[in-house]
């Protein structure tokens, strides 16, 4: 649990940190990594500013006492020495991480980095730039020293770089790991059976491809039409991705797929939708949801200090669907206004119940309205023909006029001085918003014995719901029930009070589909002594990450006229 606990704020964190370390670059030098780019690379990250990687890890790299035992007696149980080569750089990685200084040194990463994330086909390439040659090279020798699994020392043209060879046998098939070092970059990509060797030059940046994403101006499509500032960008490209698929060799990643299938004796696998009606129809689709892209709108979005890391970037999913479009922005509901900060823990899902069966029969229409020659299209419609959204019309009625639910935990704090732990206070809230809340308070009653002897004061005037609901002994809160205008809350404590007074003048409005928010520090201090109370010397060392992890992050889902925007939100400060 404490893994998931921990990777999970890991994830988080890097989740939107990543998402605004990424994209192209434009400055004045000659050198231009866009300029070895493929313009049909269907996914790419990169920056067009330098990021303050020092800074950044100051800010949120949780110090870790050592790797965890059991992984660490994982790693050293294999015997492989392709797997000890691989256990080696994870344990590098752990050793690095007491310190931002060891950390940097060992990788021989710069205050400042620019980060490229692309492909060549299906040939994957990341190049980062490295102040310290010796320092990339020193992590891999270490780990060929460590596990005796040696790299090949090769050259392209006048570029010497590494091969390590993870499979080459005599049916042809290759898998390689190349790793090299120019110009002040590291670059890492693979090399198998189906790519060739010009592919290979292309992704270690020794050619340059007839069209270039410098010159195709996607980016700069991408910025202008999404407000993204020019400092970071990532994107996703869908239409690219069903060429591959639909086509033999309509993109580089459409020949190295039929060169792969060909190979492994599969040539015919695809010819159900290499087709020139599925071309044309799943192509139709892609224009329609053509691609996701990522990145900021502000320099206010990207705050990055020794101190305190601030992020907000913006991904969406393009959309030229105006049907599907119009009936997903239609079915959004109300998500209150106290989730716009980020919470202990808070979550509201935005839907209108009167909506929903309307949107939803609209969407399930137009998939069914094409009609489709494209085999596996026909079988997806058929599937799609037996899920009839009209069975949603018992669930809208009984919750007619519902617009949204949602729960904010503000603050709690936990006893330990009886034998057993105990909720000793607790700030929070759960709203349900409606255009009549009250007649939905009605309908419970027949649900909940319990309710029907409550009458529901209409002035706002609060219920004590212990009364009637008997809590156990290690629950010490008071939930008050009371109808705030057109909300239906319960909540306790003066914060949740405070809450429910302010719901009371809010209208209720269609503006979300999802909010969710966690403060990590808030969220884990009352319960660390509970789970230190296990006395598990591993699990004391893991809880002295989650001691110092002080941040905060919040998403937010809905509908804007460009697509489907979901927006990520992450506030961490220094231990």
């Amino acid at each position: 649990m404490r893994k998931v606990i921990i990777a999970g704020a890991v994830i988080a964190a890097g989740a939107v940190g990543y998402m605004v370390n990424q994209q192209g670059e434009s400055d004045s030098s000659e050198y231009s990594p866009l300029a070895y780019v493929p313009a049909d690379s269907v996914i790419f990250s990169g920056q067009l500013e330098s990021f303050p990687l020092k800074d950044y890890l100051n800010s949120t790299m949780f110090p870790q006492a050592k790797i965890p035992d059991d992984l660490l007696e994982e790693l050293d149980d294999g015997t492989d020495p392709k797997e000890r080569f691989f256990a080696s750089l994870v344990k590098s990685y752990f050793e690095a991480a007491h310190s931002v200084e060891s950390f940097q040194k060992t990788f021989g990463l710069p205050d400042q980095i620019k980060t490229f994330v692309y492909a060549v086909g299906f040939m994957p390439v990341v190049r980062y730039q490295v102040t310290d040659e010796q320092g990339l090279w020193a992590v891999l020798d270490k780990a060929e020293q460590e596990s005796g699994f040696k790299h090949e020392a090769r050259t392209l043209n006048k570029l010497a770089y590494r091969a390590y060879s993870f499979e080459n046998n005599a049916e042809g098939e290759k898998f390689e790991v190349l790793v090299a070092y120019e110009n002040g970059w590291a670059t890492w990509t693979i090399n198998t059976h189906v790519n060739t060797e010009s592919d290979v030059e292309l992704a270690l940046a020794q050619t340059k491809p007839a069209a270039s994403l410098q010159d195709a101006g996607i980016l700069e499509d991408i910025q202008t039409k999404h407000g993204f500032i020019n400092a970071t960008l990532s994107y996703l490209d869908h239409k690219g991705l069903v060429t591959a698929f639909t086509t033999a060799d309509g993109n580089r990643l459409a020949s190295m797929l039929t060169k792969a299938m060909e190979m492994e004796g599969k040539g015919t696998d695809l010819d159900r939708v290499r087709t020139a009606e599925c071309q044309a129809e799943m192509g139709a689709m892609a224009a329609n949801w053509p691609r996701t892209v990522a990145g900021i709108r502000s320099h206010d979005d990207l705050k990055i200090t020794s101190e305190r890391s601030y992020m907000k970037a913006a991904l969406v999913v393009e959309s030229n669907n105006k049907v599907v479009l119009d009936a997903l922005t239609s079915m959004q509901g109300f998500i209150p206004s106290y989730l716009s900060e980020a919470q202990v823990f808070g979550m509201g899902l935005g839907l209108d119940a009167n909506k929903l069966g309307p949107a939803l029969s609209s969407i399930w229409s137009n998939m069914l309205e094409p009609s489709y020659k494209c085999e596996p299209l026909l079988e997806m419609q058929a599937d799609i023909q037996q899920a009839n959204p009209a069975a949603l019309g018992m669930f809208t009625g009984m919750a007619q006029g519902v617009k949204g639910v949602a729960v904010g935990v503000q603050d709690f704090s936990i006893s330990m001085d009886s034998s057993s732990p105990k909720l000793n206070s607790l700030d929070g809230i759960v709203s349900l918003s409606a255009e009549d809340p009250a007649v939905l308070f009605n309908m419970a009653k027949a649900f909940v014995p319990q309710l029907a002897q409550l009458q529901l004061p209409t002035d706002g005037s609060p219920v004590d719901l212990s009364t009637i609901m008997p809590l156990p002994t290690e629950v010490d809160i008071k939930p008050m029930l009371a109808l705030k205008g057109k909300h239906l809350v319960v909540y306790n404590g003066e914060k949740g009070k405070a809450i429910a007074d302010q719901l009371a003048g809010e209208t209720v409005e269609s503006n979300g589909l999802l909010s969710f928010s966690v403060d990590y520090k808030k969220m884990f201090e009352p319960i660390l002594p509970i789970l230190e109370m296990a006395g598990d010397p591993e699990v004391t060392e893991q809880l002295d990450v989650l001691k110092n992890m002080d941040m905060r992050v919040k998403m937010d889902i809905n509908l804007n006229e460009q697509g489907i925007l979901i927006e990520s939100e992450a506030d961490i400060k220094a231990p």
